[in-house]
């Protein structure tokens, strides 16, 4: 975890009345982002969508606007109101249904009887989204190596620039994401301080979990105890924040994937649109974190696959034809941007783009021992091939139950997939939002079948599976790496304080190292800290949060010295060098990455990026010592790299 802000602030009138603004402004935006649901599953309908489903198909339009807007240079604030207006209409016009409602309820489901635990359940699941809702506002903490150094960063470099502007020294404007995240989140900006970036994922994806909880109880027919139950474990699981990164959003939309594919009731008799709402949702996951691309489209393939076998091969075909277009259309005008800015339609899969292993100097994170990365990966995906074995051979085996199959079964493939091309790196965050869903809705098929058989047998299933839940809620809330729950009652505590990321000296002292950096044609790049506080208004400033991972050819010259740097940085139009750097910022470096590099149980993406930081760092020491200071204060430092010193 990174540092807590410098800034503990104490609850006052004024930050409860913000706390108040952010939760509704969140509101807004989602309710927006519905409006423009509703309006696509309007055309051609007189049937008033689900707000799950316009929730979700709202989400899908909204990041293909974005990623419009994006390649027109247009995400200005004008634009992000009139978008926020046009979905807030669309909303008052269509006026969504809170559920789908059931027009095809089958024959042999019993009577759904209400239990006197139902509202209790319902009561507690309430509770817990309140409090989690209510802890979206502010967090207690950010990552440093992550946060601090572009993903606080891409959002205001984006509101400045009015785009998802190019980085190509970052190494995670290449690899990360294609910038549907920071849109979403430009959006929340759009009215609140950068203090509520993270409501983008934290609300809005707590917002739409509630609806396609809801949902789904009613898509799978649920009892009124049982639907209480699944909203409970949907919101008392918590998911693993580490960073900025989108973890609760993608963790909804995957549930929300399983909510469209079983809605019979609004998609059956519209397949195309189901097929091309299918895609549209794998493409906005992927847009938040490109290494949830392959969950996606392996479930629409897996759907596709499911309705060849129980509707004909006709139908399969379609669905896999019309998904795969859906996809591609939301994610085109952001792949057109990556390749212009990043060197690569959509990293890793259509080329590396700027990424360090494009120029064969360090070893890709791929690379390692093949053998030791696949019994790693395969040990970790154990629980998902169990519960895909229970939905197979123990659940029922309809049309919707297997649904739930093919999540699972997309999940478990393309985590073993993301943690091969990781090199078994952080196999649980890059995979974390499918994995959970697939646990989690195995409650959901358990149900169904004592549902539709009742025994002592499909009872036990039913309460064995509630018992992983909550065994899996309690895991994760009291984690010792991330101490979930303890966070969330810190995240609320915060939230109703007037918090602030960085105290006003600190703002001060990266406005004087800015104004040293003289303006014109000739550009700078920065490895700082706190490069959210640049104005990138004013000058053209490239981030190098890992300096020497990412680069335009012909790349970082990592295995040269400070001057070849130097020549090098020169011929790409930056003359300029700004770093946070003080006198044991070397001998931290090189104790920390040797440290690393020594230490072979970590992954080869791990010691390649050491070996990266170690041989850019002592380039900068170089630098630092046989060139101009233009600016040199506060720890941060400023260079000309066109002018040596005696």
């Amino acid at each position: 975890m990174g540092p807590r802000s410098n800034l503990i602030a104490p609850m006052t009138p004024i930050s409860l009345l913000h706390f108040l603004e952010a939760l509704s402004w969140a509101t807004v935006v989602f309710v927006a982002i519905a409006g423009y649901g509703a309006l696509v599953m309007g055309i051609g309908s007189q049937q008033r969508p689900s707000l799950p489903l316009a929730a979700i198909a709202g989400l899908g339009a909204v990041i293909l606007l974005g990623g419009c807007l994006n390649l027109l240079h247009a995400i200005s604030h004008p634009a992000k109101i009139a978008l926020i207006v046009i979905g807030l209409i669309g909303f008052l016009l269509r006026q969504p249904a809170l559920l789908p409602t059931s027009t095809t309820e089958p024959a042999q489901i019993p009577t759904q009887a209400s239990s006197r635990w139902s509202l209790p359940v319902l009561v507690l699941a309430a509770l817990v989204f309140v409090l989690r809702f209510g802890a979206s506002v502010h967090t207690s903490y950010y990552q440093h190596d992550d946060d601090y150094n572009f993903y606080l960063a891409a959002p205001v470099k984006m509101d400045a620039l009015h785009q998802y502007a190019p980085d190509p020294f970052s190494e995670r404007r290449v690899m990360s994401s294609l910038g549907g995240n920071y849109f979403l989140q430009s959006l929340v900006l759009a009215e609140l301080p950068l203090e509520d970036v993270q409501m983008a994922d934290r609300a809005l994806g707590l917002l739409l979990l509630a609806c396609v909880a809801a949902g789904l109880g009613a898509v799978f027919r649920l009892k009124p105890l049982q639907r209480a139950l699944l909203g409970l474990f949907l919101l008392l699981t918590p998911q693993l924040q580490f960073n900025l990164t989108f973890v609760i959003l993608p963790y909804a939309l995957f549930c929300g994937l399983v909510f469209l594919a079983a809605d019979a009731d609004e998609l059956e008799s519209r397949p195309i649109l189901q097929a091309l709402l299918l895609g549209a949702s794998a493409a906005t996951i992927a847009s938040f974190k490109s290494t949830y691309l392959p969950h996606g489209v392996l479930f629409f393939l897996c759907i596709g696959l499911l309705h060849a076998r129980r509707r004909g091969s006709a139908a399969g075909l379609r669905t896999t034809l019309f998904a795969s277009l859906g996809c591609l259309v939301v994610l085109l005008p952001w792949m057109i941007a990556s390749r212009g800015a990043s060197g690569t339609w959509f990293y890793p899969l259509l080329g590396k783009g700027y990424q360090y292993s494009a120029y064969g100097l360090f070893p890709p994170p791929s690379s390692g021992n093949s053998l030791k990365i696949i019994v790693k990966v395969m040990l970790f995906n154990l629980p998902l091939l169990g519960v895909l074995l229970a939905e197979w051979f123990w659940c029922e085996r309809d049309e919707r139950t297997r649904v739930l199959a093919a999540l699972t079964a997309s999940a478990l493939a393309a985590s073993i997939l993301v943690g091969i091309a990781t090199g078994g790196d952080s196999v649980r965050r890059y995979n974390y939002p499918a994995i959970l869903a697939a646990i989690l809705l195995l409650y959901i098929a358990a149900s169904r079948r004592a549902n539709l058989a009742p025994s002592v047998r499909t009872r036990s299933l039913e309460g064995l599976s509630a018992v992983l839940c909550v065994c899996l809620a309690i895991y994760i809330g009291f984690n010792s790496w991330t101490h979930e729950y303890a966070m969330t009652f810190k995240c609320l505590r915060t939230s109703l304080t007037d918090f602030r990321i960085e105290p006003k000296t600190t703002v001060q002292a990266y406005a004087a190292m800015e104004r040293a950096i003289p303006a014109g044609p000739d550009g700078a790049i920065a490895t700082v800290d706190y490069p959210f506080l640049l104005d990138f208004k004013s000058r053209d400033l490239a981030i190098a949060d890992i300096p020497g991972a990412a680069s335009l050819p012909p790349g970082w010259p990592s295995r040269s010295d400070g001057n070849a740097l130097a020549a090098y940085l020169l011929s790409q139009h930056r003359r300029y060098l700004a770093l946070t750097y003080k006198p044991s910022t070397l001998a931290e470096v090189e104790k920390r990455e040797i440290s690393e590099l020594a230490d072979h149980s970590t992954t080869q993406w791990i010691q390649s990026e050491a070996q990266i930081r170690l041989a850019s760092y002592r380039q900068y020491d170089q630098l630092i010592r046989s060139r101009r200071h233009l600016y040199d204060g506060n720890n941060l430092i400023v260079l000309d790299l066109a002018t040596p010193t005696p």
